[in-house]
């Protein structure tokens, strides 16, 4: 057994591999500590916001480690009820509580498959809930939904990121009803139809799953919404899911949600629409949800270096709320721009700012036939430069 620490805990792991896999024998996977970090931030807000003691439910826990750090690094749990369908994990798990030194009354630790555990004994009754399947998070969605208290909070998790990225559409319009768009703002489409699934699911119930904040890192999404209950909520929140019309010719896009006015063509291009959706058309980050993890996190030493610069990049990026965004290297490559300027001056060129999707990306108020026409403007005084220099 390995001795490992994360954040403010101490836990037992049979191995850690370079590339985590369903086989493992317990599956720990050290390129998840922003998702726990970032789980830990949104349990304390969560805290604070109710203001009371909180029932938290971990319904995959695996290691443990997510349970023990909200345990160890929040201040207001009652109880962390504990769960994974593996007895060797759940063997490992009592260690884990064991050698933290966590009192018996802070916790439970059940044995069973994760639908049943959410809905057997607690409806209704959780004030947080963290979802991190090995894969997509569709077959629980509704359990969580039903087995929180109003005003509740889940973290959702989906490491399914090639079907909704566009990689297998068949496999994206099976499991989430959506036709996704590979294209440079495909991880932000594959976060929305994710978003919409979980909306839709949950609305069968006159259940509003309210989007707080989404992130993409490395290979997985993640989700964090908040509980409200009534149809009038559920039909606002359904209003707000609908297409977007991409050209993949002149990286033209245009947002629609009535599904009787999507048109085929391009009116700049004139090329062929392809149409991504029906995803969440609304803001992917509420300001005070986002601001407190923010700041929040600079106040903590445990909390990764990276987790960090993501909530900056975060910050300054829901200043822009678009549906997609710009690469400066497709601009380059569609429109034959000789030469990428840096990252920060494309930014203050395109009046935008930048995205933690993609390293090069950066989001715009501007339309895009003023993108296009700013892009020619960027071209030529690149040539210019050039031919100056030589």
């Amino acid at each position: 057994m390995i001795r490992i620490s994360e954040g403010k805990a101490q836990i037992l792991i049979p191995e850690i591999r370079d590339i985590a896999s369903s086989d493992m024998p317990v599956f720990y996977n050290p390129h998840m500590k922003i998702n726990r970090d970032l789980a830990v931030l949104a349990l304390q807000y969560q805290c604070e916001r109710l203001g009371r003691r909180l029932m938290v439910a971990d319904p995959m826990s695996a290691s443990g480690v997510r349970a023990l750090r909200f345990l160890k690094e929040t201040s207001c749990i009652e109880k962390v009820f504990v769960n994974d369908i593996d007895s060797q994990a759940v063997n490992i798990i009592k260690k884990n509580f064991e050698i933290n030194g966590i009192p018996p009354d802070k916790y439970e630790i059940h044995e069973e498959d994760a639908n049943a555990f959410l809905r057997r004994k607690w409806g209704f009754g959780f004030d947080y809930v963290d979802l991190d399947p090995f894969g997509s998070p569709v077959p629980f969605i509704e359990s969580v939904a039903l087995s929180m208290k109003r005003g509740a909070i889940a973290g959702i998790t989906a490491t399914d990121t090639a079907p909704l990225s566009g990689t297998y559409p068949a496999t994206c319009k099976r499991r989430y009803g959506s036709f996704p768009l590979r294209n440079e703002f495909k991880h932000e489409v594959g976060i929305r139809i994710l978003i919409k699934k979980v909306i839709e699911l949950s609305a069968q119930y006159d259940i509003a799953m309210v989007p707080l904040f989404a992130y993409s890192h490395l290979h997985y999404f993640k989700l964090f919404l908040r509980k409200e209950r009534g149809a009038k909520i559920v039909d606002s929140l359904l209003k707000k899911i609908g297409f977007v019309l991409y050209c993949f010719n002149c990286l033209n896009r245009v947002v629609e949600t009535d599904h009787f006015k999507l048109r085929e063509t391009c009116p700049i291009c004139r090329s062929r629409f392809s149409i991504g959706g029906p995803m969440w058309i609304g803001e992917l980050w509420d300001r005070e949800f986002t601001q407190y993890l923010c700041v929040e996190a600079e106040k903590r030493e445990e909390i990764n270096r990276e987790t960090k610069k993501i909530l900056s990049l975060i910050k300054e990026e829901m200043r822009v709320p678009t549906l997609g965004f710009y690469t400066l290297s497709k601009l380059s490559q569609k429109l034959h721009i000789p030469q990428q300027p840096p990252i920060k001056k494309a930014v203050e060129f395109f009046q935008g700012v930048r995205t933690h999707f993609e390293g090069d990306g950066f989001r715009t108020l501007l339309s895009h036939e003023e993108i296009l026409n700013l892009s020619e403007k960027l071209k030529l005084i690149l040539e210019v430069g050039n031919e100056t220099s030589s």
